[in-house]
């Protein structure tokens, strides 16, 4: 299979500054195709090192797509670094320096001469227009090969990419993704689990990737192959998996209680209306949840129903399962969750940080959960707030 390589143009992206999310879309939009990416980059504003990086790819992919570094400040290098690795002169197209300048103009503005670069190009590059800005794209195909430049923004680069993709002429494949999102299971489990299904194959993969929501299991590949694995999976599987593709666990959550009819309230304690957030940010969430407390102190969960002879201890199974049941009664709902545990930086109560209680109660009884989360502070709360939602479906 030929090969295809993505670089990421920006010192912003190698310290984080900017978070690259281009390349990993670049690459997914590809995945129907009959090619590999095999390998992305992110590569500071030098040309030297970029020029380095482009050589090599060039010599190695069939596709190479670059994004970013195409503005009109010094330490826009893109263009440079590719006329050198190709070995090719940059030549001011005077036709497309016209057309920026028409694009400022529009804005009432005259064009900065800096933005005179934006209009190089090299002689086997064909322009990309670019309808949101001012950095239009180069498309070199040369030497059976293409190589796509596109801007940094989003919003600029995706219409030009949605345009030049199908010009490309790509052969496609039967290629088919499923996704298979997991709670209360790791990955090393998992691979025992699955044994031999998780070997990976020319036609086919399997891989396992943590997340916040639980383990996902992706299946990719040939599209027949990929539905009879994922079946396979899916029944070693079944007890830990409550969705598919890009369902959360809110949304998860939304669809079963809409079946079911059923309505839901929260009482949380560590999570301070994290949890009742993460429902409501579903649309149509007050067709099924109606409402929720944050009793964050001993008091408040007095007032609110639980037990005071509790309270001594209130990272507790005991207060978790009464705050739950609290919650139940004082909406009236079919079923409630509540949160309680140590998010940190210090210990309580003699319990560790991470240490986490979640609870439901519904018409058959209240069920408690115990966890031990890793993380900071913001990650145990987030935790938490899955491990709550996750009750109402594994």
């Amino acid at each position: 299979m030929e090969r295809a390589e993505i670089i990421g143009v920006g010192t912003e992206l190698i310290y984080g500054e900017t978070l690259d999310t281009n390349t990993a879309e670049i690459a997914r939009s590809l995945e129907a195709y009959a090619l590999k990416v095999e390998r992305t980059l992110r590569v500071v504003d030098e040309p030297l090192p970029l020029a380095r990086e482009v050589g090599q790819a060039w010599e190695r992919a069939r596709l190479l797509v670059l994004s970013g570094g195409l503005g009109p400040t010094p330490d826009d290098v893109t263009r440079e670094a590719v006329a050198e690795a190709l070995g090719e002169p940059l030549v001011l197209d005077e036709e497309m320096l016209s057309e920026i300048e028409t694009i400022f103009r529009a804005r009432g503005r005259s064009m900065p001469e800096a933005n005179r670069k934006q209009a190089l190009r090299i002689p086997s590059a064909t322009w990309l227009k670019n309808p949101r800005g001012t950095a239009p794209g180069w498309w070199v195909r040369k030497e059976g090969k293409d190589l796509i430049l596109l801007p940094g923004p989003p919003p600029e680069w995706r219409p030009m990419w949605e345009e030049v993709l199908p010009k490309l002429n790509l052969p496609r494949r039967p290629y088919a993704k499923r996704v298979l999102k997991t709670w209360g299971i790791g990955e090393s489990e998992i691979v025992e689990r699955l044994g031999e299904l998780f070997k990976r194959e020319a036609e086919v993969e399997v891989g396992t990737y943590p997340k916040l929501q639980g383990v996902e299991v992706v299946i990719r590949g040939r599209e027949d192959r990929v539905a009879d694995l994922t079946e396979r999976i899916r029944k070693r599987l079944f007890k830990e998996i409550w969705g598919e593709g890009d369902l959360t666990l809110a949304e998860a959550v939304k669809r079963r209680l809409e079946l079911e009819g059923a309505t839901l309230a929260t009482m949380e304690s560590l999570t301070g209306g994290l949890l009742g957030a993460e429902i409501t940010r579903v649309p149509g969430a007050s067709r099924f949840y109606l409402g929720g407390v944050v009793s964050y102190s001993a008091g408040a969960k007095a007032r609110f129903g639980v037990p005071e002879e509790l309270l001594a201890k209130t990272v507790s199974a005991e207060t978790a399962k009464a705050m739950a049941e609290a919650a139940r009664v004082l909406f009236g709902s079919t079923y409630a969750l509540s949160t309680t545990g140590v998010a940190g930086p210090d210990p309580l109560e003699g319990e560790p940080v991470g240490t986490v209680f979640v609870a439901l109660a519904g018409p058959k009884g209240t069920e408690v959960r115990r966890y031990r989360f890793p993380g900071d502070r913001e990650v145990v709360r987030l935790r938490s707030v899955y491990a709550a939602l996750a009750l109402l479906l594994t």
